[in-house]
């Protein structure tokens, strides 16, 4: 057999293993996530302070995606508690350094000991320059959020998502530098909030989620019991506040590191039709603890790079038995 037969013959059976070693180029999961960012305002022309700014990373797009996107479920339908608490975790992650620069300016007016006033208008609503903004950025994304239907918005009408300057003086306060600080609350809210390796392929256990969600229920002080049906508001308001603050201030400190159980509060949150506060989170209809998102979608990529080197040894190998055979061929 000559050498050019014995060639094509080794090439022609070691081709299949190496293409099947190539991963699959799709950019959505193949592209790894990088730290950079981009503040949008709402209005470019306006200043920052007029508008909304936002912290998009690129892994916003990607968990927006895989849960509210055109293609996150095969019905092409929306699933309320598959996507509203990821976009909530992640919209709010975007607005945190909005947010909390704003709480300065509302603490301070609320430290005096009094109620405020809910019945009041509250300060201007952050909510419809901010998902202009998200809006903006998704679109530059290639990114289309799935509508319920024509007159309903996904973030503000369906998820019922409200952005505005937050304010809980109980748990949150100013301290001489003019930064706003945490008391002792705040401080086992970050402990007990926090993802850690004993988690269960990448998302909070129940236990998890459920004793971050009693921790942040410790940041509000007051109570409904025996009071008016306006005090009674005023307070479930300000009760949410506070819980809104806690969150946003776990996703500003280290939005990696509390992502994912503040995704599964948010879902514990939105579960309840009745009003009231959840005592534990629960598990969806299919088992997972919150939505896909793009962890589990950057995880998975990672797997096919993981591939690679398999195929390259059986690679290796065609290549080590054509040099032992080729010595001992006669020409």
């Amino acid at each position: 057999m000559s050498l050019n037969i014995l060639t094509f013959l080794l090439v022609l059976i070691c081709f299949p293993l190496l293409l099947a070693g190539l991963p699959n180029p799709d950019p959505d999961t193949m592209q790894p996530f990088k730290p950079s960012t981009t503040t949008i305002p709402a209005f470019p022309e306006q200043s920052n302070l007029a508008g909304c700014p936002l912290d998009l990373p690129n892994e916003l797009f990607h968990g927006i995606k895989s849960a509210c996107g055109s293609g996150s479920s095969a019905s092409g339908h929306l699933h309320r508690i598959r996507c509203c608490p990821v976009l909530a975790a992640w919209l709010y992650s975007a607005y945190s350094a909005t947010a909390l620069s704003r709480a300065s300016k509302v603490i301070p007016g609320t430290a005096t000991g009094r109620s405020p006033s809910y019945d009041m208008p509250l300060l201007p609503d952050d909510s419809e320059t901010c998902v202009d903004g998200l809006s903006k950025g998704l679109k530059e994304k290639g990114i289309e959020l799935v509508r319920p239907n024509e007159t309903c918005d996904v973030v503000y009408c369906y998820c019922g998502i409200r952005l505005h300057p937050l304010s809980c003086p109980e748990a949150f306060s100013m301290n001489q530098k003019g930064n706003l600080v945490g008391d002792k609350r705040v401080k086992k809210l970050e402990r007990n909030c926090l993802s850690n390796s004993h988690n269960v392929n990448g998302f909070p256990g129940l236990g998890g989620c459920s004793k971050c969600l009693k921790s942040l229920y410790l940041l509000n002080s007051k109570k409904t019991l025996n009071s008016s049906k306006s005090e009674d508001r005023t307070i479930r308001i300000h009760n949410k506040d506070c819980q809104l603050m806690g969150l946003t201030w776990l996703l500003a400190k280290n939005r990696t590191a509390y992502i994912h159980t503040v995704t599964a509060v948010f879902r514990a949150l939105m579960m309840s039709t009745d009003g009231s506060d959840p005592q534990s989170c629960t598990l969806s209809s299919d088992g997972m603890p919150l939505a896909v998102d793009s962890s589990e979608i950057y995880n998975n990529s990672l797997s096919i790079y993981h591939q690679v080197p398999i195929f390259a040894t059986m690679a290796l190998t065609c290549l080590l038995n054509f040099l032992l055979v080729v010595p001992s061929t006669k020409f």
